[in-house]
């Protein structure tokens, strides 16, 4: 995987900024666009505290099944805790290593997850492998160029975060996801943009959440100094007591599906 940490520290991040009012929506839109049908079969890869499987097992029902695997224990531990469906199952599993059988699907998600993973490749192989033929997939992946961020110090924003990057093993994927697909099978449907835009610093904002994420990895890195980093954060407050903060992104998600005709395995 990339160099996150999967502490019971970081899960609990990943649930504040999951149920911020920005991380809610995209929930809702990746589901929208998903069109799930009472009785069917869902993979999440990464599924992370398991809000996303919570909502999905809501439109599949009993007769259907929600199955999310992540590599984080403590994760799968606060999805077991919270857990409100019976068709749901969680387990500790590895994205490239599925450990599902073949057409065993009728819809994968990924969110923001394959980013993380150096073999990218083979995360798709396998979402296509567990895949019924005619089963489709939602791949949600960010673009960490795309990030705007106001800050009055621009060199200072960008080494934080230029150091931010080595977070995960393809910062800019989304520019390469629609041949990654093809290549791995998939028929691609088409992609749409979610764009994430805050005015407010708060604890509702995503962006909120997501500083405190970065200043606790660059900070582990140290390649970018202590005063520095600790100017970074703080400015945010700053600006938006004046009423000048801004961040902007855009999650970017892409619809693909498996040939009614394909074989069970993956090109």
């Amino acid at each position: 995987m990339s160099g996150m940490e999967y502490s019971d520290e970081n899960a609990k991040r990943l649930q504040r900024i999951y149920l911020t009012s920005d991380v809610r929506a995209q929930r809702a839109e990746t589901i929208r666009q998903l069109g799930l049908s009472a009785g069917e079969r869902v993979l999440d890869i990464g599924c992370g505290p398991g809000y996303l499987c919570e909502s999905m097992a809501q439109l599949v029902g009993p007769d259907g099944a929600v199955v999310g695997i992540d590599v984080s224990t403590d994760l799968i531990a606060v999805c077991n805790r919270q857990k409100a469906s019976e068709w749901i199952s969680y387990a500790i599993g590895n994205a490239t290593e599925l450990g599902q059988p073949d057409a065993s699907f009728d819809a994968v998600v990924c969110t923001q997850v394959a980013e993380y993973v150096p073999d990218v490749d083979r995360v798709l192989r396998e979402a296509f492998r567990v895949l019924r033929p005619g089963g489709r997939t939602i791949i949600v992946a960010t673009d960490w160029d795309a990030v705007v961020w106001h800050s009055d110090d621009q060199a200072r924003m960008a080494s934080v975060m230029r150091s931010w990057e080595a977070h995960c093993a393809h910062p800019r994927l989304p520019r390469s996801m629609a041949s990654r697909l093809t290549k791995s099978g998939f028929h691609l449907d088409g992609a749409s943009i979610f764009p994430i835009l805050n005015l407010r610093y708060d604890d509702d904002s995503y962006s909120k959440g997501l500083a405190r994420g970065i200043r606790d990895f660059v900070g582990r890195k140290n390649d970018v100094t202590a005063a520095d980093l600790k100017a970074w954060h703080d400015e945010f407050t700053r600006l938006a007591g004046a009423g000048q903060y801004f961040f902007s992104t855009n999650r970017y998600l892409f619809r693909a599906s498996k040939p009614a005709d394909a074989d069970l395995r993956s090109p």
